[in-house]
């Protein structure tokens, strides 16, 4: 197979979870596609750079997350509360809404924790790797992320 099939191959299997991690980071659809295609192009133009070919997926991730952040920096803050309240709605691609919607409300540093390790399968050392920040702050996000939820999730279910 050369390569360019496989680079195929390899973004292909990782489409789903790339809209997702940029959807959660960014709460837009538009700029989640565009976070997404903006970093296969790079990952395409740098993919001599790639050690290891079973490292693909954490590195293409640890490219998009990069991109999510540039475009964030970009953002006014009034633009981001319009596209907030917009990407709650649009979150209706997600099978449990209201676990999604307590994960979009999370801050975005436990939000991206948690999409990679819960709804990616990242383990602690990639979701690390990827976010570029130790395996002890991930296990650290993570079980902050799981209390916020949990509290979040009673209030939805609690006998009223």
């Amino acid at each position: 197979m050369d390569e360019r099939q496989w680079f195929t191959d390899q973004v292909l299997a990782c489409q789903t979870g790339m809209y997702r991690l940029a959807m959660s980071l960014l709460s837009h659809p538009e700029d989640a596609a565009d976070a997404a295609q903006e970093a296969i192009l790079i990952a395409y133009e740098k993919l001599p750079s790639l050690r290891s070919r079973d490292r693909f997926r954490p590195w293409l991730m640890r490219i998009l997350v990069r991109q999510c952040y540039a475009i964030l920096r970009r953002r006014t803050c009034s633009q981001e509360v319009e596209q907030a309240a917009e990407a709650c709605q649009a979150a209706q691609w997600e099978d449990n809404q209201s676990l999604w919607q307590a994960v979009s409300e999370l801050n975005e540093s436990l939000r991206s924790v948690v999409v990679l390790f819960y709804y990616e399968d990242f383990s602690v050392r990639e979701t690390a790797a990827v976010l570029g920040i130790t395996e002890a702050n991930v296990k650290t996000r993570l079980s902050r992320a799981r209390k916020h939820l949990k509290r979040a999730l009673e209030d939805d279910y609690e006998p009223g």
